[in-house]
């Protein structure tokens, strides 16, 4: 039996095709080891979106390359930079890129040991999800067809495609009769264009009609939302609908509609304020997370400003910010006008701690309401619980619990919060 350990670096949605990379390899007669000293093959499933991220996955390839085992790498740096790496890291048996398909990855690494195996197809619906803090993460769609000047995704990962909404449904169930979770959530590089490549109708509202009706999906979030596909029907839907969770991830990238158009982004600034702003009336108790990108080729002083003025007039519960990374093969990677590291690093600063302030301020308004949430682990009678407050992704912050009343990691429960951080919250049992 040849033995694999694979290795998931980036996104969650890496990890749910790592998670169907798992199920390919073990129906096909591979054994699964969790640690890279037991294994014959070691697989590296990168990301490849930035430039950080680029480095960080270099180091743990060859990191890797030093334990005696195949080494295999594939996902989304093999995609974008297959001849370069194949030149600077040749200690690497084997590259795969999309291209050649994640479905003939088993037979690749049966060429290498020279063996003989009865290879199963890669189906990204037959795989055991590894359900960790409660959460099972759907990805209903692969690819996307926004070409922002600033993003490789779609050069990377391909066009858009919507995955069958029944297929969807019947994962959830199935999942569910092996595995416990308590909260559902959706993701995909562009969740709001679901089902546009369907000829059968269905679009994101139709799925989360069929997602609300199981018993199975007690708590339904939806992450990378953009401002052009929140429909009314949407918010009317979230709004209502008590399996969602009231909770708006929403990339906007920035507010001022020349870098907007520069990042050939296809929300303008009126639009996605109109939008913001419809959500907050209609839900007032909306949690709102959004990411922006300062110094853009182009960026002013005065552009900044706006952004700036934005993020302290709205008020969002979460905010990260990123300076922006000059990737070769897009749009903007020849633009005019770049912006000087200095002047990047500058302004992401004064932006964060801006929202330090906000975040304060918002985490205290929450203190003394009352919220459904579930316990994701324990130490020394500490739990850490989550609710609509914070996504499961660790970017949010942490609530915190602290009980006599022994309680175990999936427990319903219902909180208060007591006290409140710029980025933690402390609770206790309501």
């Amino acid at each position: 039996m040849i033995n694999f350990y694979l290795k998931t670096l980036g996104c969650a949605k890496n990890s749910v095709d790592s998670e169907a990379i798992e199920k390919m390899l073990t129906k096909s007669g591979f054994g699964e080891v969790f640690s890279p000293l037991e294994a014959d093959v070691i697989i590296v499933n990168t990301c490849g979106f930035i430039e950080s991220a680029k480095e960080e996955n270099i180091e743990a390839i060859l990191d890797l390359i030093k334990y005696d085992a195949k080494i295999v790498v594939t996902g989304c740096l093999v995609e974008r930079y297959y001849n370069e790496l194949k030149e600077a890291i040749p200690e690497v048996d084997l590259w795969v890129r999309f291209k050649d398909e994640y479905t003939l990855l088993a037979r690749y690494i049966e060429k290498l040991f020279n063996d003989s195996i009865k290879v199963h197809d890669f189906d990204i619906f037959d795989r055991e999800a590894n359900v960790s803090d409660g959460v099972l993460y759907l990805k209903i769609s692969e690819g996307c067809d926004n070409f922002c000047a600033f993003c490789a995704i779609p050069y990377i990962r391909g066009r858009f495609e919507s995955y069958d909404s029944d297929k969807l449904v019947e994962y959830v169930k199935n999942t569910a009769k092996v595995q416990h979770f308590n909260e559902i959530c959706i993701i995909g590089q562009d969740p709001t264009s679901y089902g546009k490549d369907l000829k059968n109708g269905d679009n994101l509202l139709v799925l989360l009609k069929k997602l609300v009706k199981l018993e199975e999906a007690k708590h339904i979030r939806l992450l990378y939302l953009y401002p052009r596909g929140i429909s009314d029907e949407l918010i009317e839907f979230i709004k209502n609908e008590e399996k969602i969770i009231k909770y708006f991830d929403i990339p906007i990238q920035h507010i001022s509609q020349n870098i907007l158009k520069g990042m050939n982004r296809r929300d303008d600034s009126t639009t996605t304020k109109k939008v913001l702003y419809k959500i907050k009336k209609e839900i007032p108790e909306a949690i709102f997370r959004t990411t922006f990108i300062v110094g853009f080729p182009g960026e002013t002083n005065r552009d900044f400003l706006k952004l700036l003025n934005f993020v302290k007039t709205f008020e969002f519960n979460h905010l990260g910010a990123f300076t922006y990374s000059r990737e070769e093969g897009t749009r903007a990677f020849n633009l005019p006008h770049q912006v000087r590291e200095y002047t990047k690093v500058k302004r992401k600063d004064i932006l964060l701690n801006a929202q330090k302030t906000i975040s304060y301020k918002k985490n205290k308004e929450l203190i003394g309401k009352t919220f459904d949430a579930y316990v994701i682990s324990e130490s020394n009678g500490k739990y850490e619980v989550r609710f609509a407050w914070n996504s499961p992704d660790g970017i949010d912050g942490n609530a915190y619990l602290k009980c006599d009343k022994k309680l175990n990691p999936g427990d319903e429960i219902k909180i208060k919060v007591t006290h409140a951080f710029v980025y933690d919250l402390y609770v206790e049992l309501a």
